[in-house]
């Protein structure tokens, strides 16, 4: 038995639905009503499910409910393993948040019939039932008698919103559902299998198209909240990144490789692509997010203070991690020497030259790394001689 953690809890057991259940398919859809209420609850006793599917259909029950005996929920877990010989495949199931329409949340792999006998075992006995009408009024009522008090209330106060069933004893109840949860918390994470939503044929249109206006650049275009790289610029990208390669589905066409890095690490992801020497070109909805060109990384040919020594960059290798300068402070003596490129390109942002302050809003004429340090230097004042030190008697002899 194992767990996933904050995974698409819909999507992992539509898998169980596909393979298992054989007819009445439709009740799936009951449950991922119930679910998706399940998460945007803000009580936290709505949120522990339990579900289980069989051949001829699927359950999504109440986790607090079913500890009570005499519940709909209780006896509905406990039939078909103590009634029917069905095999069925269960899951504790924790919705916690909704994202972009997907429920998100935590499912526990559990043994329905030893669960089952869980249940029979340890379940408390019931008080009351409470009702909760459409316009708000509450019913407490004997659990026997709670669906005829009911009827009778359903002309003055609406339909029944939310039936609750009460345990006598609510503190033995926290007990047992004290004991599940930390009976399915010790479970071991099951290994992740990375799975990426297919790529839309319209959308890889659009894709080579930026593709082919930037053939030279890595081009990190933007899906379902991540910058993805495809093809070769993924399979150049992945060491980069530190990221698996893994394989995108586009309809009608094969495979590609796919890796990339989410849009809110789009700093720290595009920073690693460009310090390699490579243009970095970011896409999104059509548009341009950002431009990295190599050459402004380390600027061949400009000018710049290093350690307060006026040099001239040279040339850069990013292979080997080396910058060459030359100091030009003495024209008739210049001297040349080597750098890495991290210490060489703290000067240049030191010079006003970090690029990742903002998102540009619109598309503008881009002002160079070159331009900017040349627009700098203009604005230092001249530089001027420290004053000499008068030399003492001693010193002149």
């Amino acid at each position: 038995m194992k767990k996933y953690t904050d995974v698409d809890i819909v999507a992992e057991l539509q898998k169980l639905v596909d393979s298992h259940v054989d007819s009445y398919k439709e009740d799936f859809d009951i449950d991922k009503r119930i679910i998706r209420r399940a998460a945007e609850s803000p009580n936290p006793e709505e949120k522990p499910l339990m579900w289980f599917c069989r051949p001829h259909g699927t359950h999504c029950l109440n986790e607090n409910q079913v500890f009570i005996q005499g519940t709909r929920d209780h006896n509905t877990f406990r039939f078909y393993a103590e009634q029917t010989y069905d095999e069925c495949i269960a899951r504790v199931i924790i919705p916690k948040t909704v994202k972009r329409g997907k429920v998100f949340g935590d499912v526990f792999e559990i043994n329905y019939r030893e669960q089952a006998a869980n249940v029979a075992q340890n379940s408390v006995a019931p008080d009351h039932d409470r009702l909760t009408f459409a316009d708000g009024f509450v019913l407490d009522a004997p659990c026997r008698s709670s669906f005829d008090a009911a009827m009778a209330l359903v002309g003055e106060h609406g339909g029944v919103q939310a039936h609750q069933t009460l345990p006598k004893d609510a503190e033995a109840l926290a007990e047992v559902l004290t004991k599940q949860k930390s009976r399915r918390d010790r479970l071991p994470e099951a290994e992740r299998t990375e799975a990426l939503s297919p790529l839309p044929v319209a959308e890889l249109r659009k894709y080579e198209a930026v593709k082919k206006a930037h053939p030279d650049a890595l081009v990190c275009f933007a899906q379902n909240g991540y910058f993805e790289l495809y093809g070769k610029d993924a399979e150049k990208a992945a060491p980069l990144l530190g990221t698996k390669l893994l394989e995108k589905k586009v309809r009608g066409k094969p495979s590609m490789p796919v890796t990339g890095f989410r849009e809110a690490a789009w700093v720290a992801g595009s920073h690693k692509l460009w310090k390699s020497g490579a243009d970095v070109f970011l896409s999104k909805d059509g548009e341009t997010f950002k431009e990295l060109k190599a050459a402004d990384y380390i600027p061949v040919g400009a000018t710049l203070n290093v350690d307060g020594i006026k040099c001239r960059i040279e040339a850069v290798d990013f292979a080997a991690d080396e910058v060459r300068l030359t100091n030009i402070e003495d024209k008739n003596r210049p001297i040349r020497f080597s750098e890495s490129i991290q210490y060489v390109r703290s000067y240049v942002e030191d010079a006003g030259t970090a690029i990742y302050d903002t998102i540009p809003k619109k598309l503008t004429a881009r002002e160079s790394i070159r331009d900017k340090l040349k627009s700098t230097q203009k604005a230092q004042p001249p530089h001027t001689p420290k004053p000499q030190k008068s030399k003492g008697k001693d010193m002149e002899l």
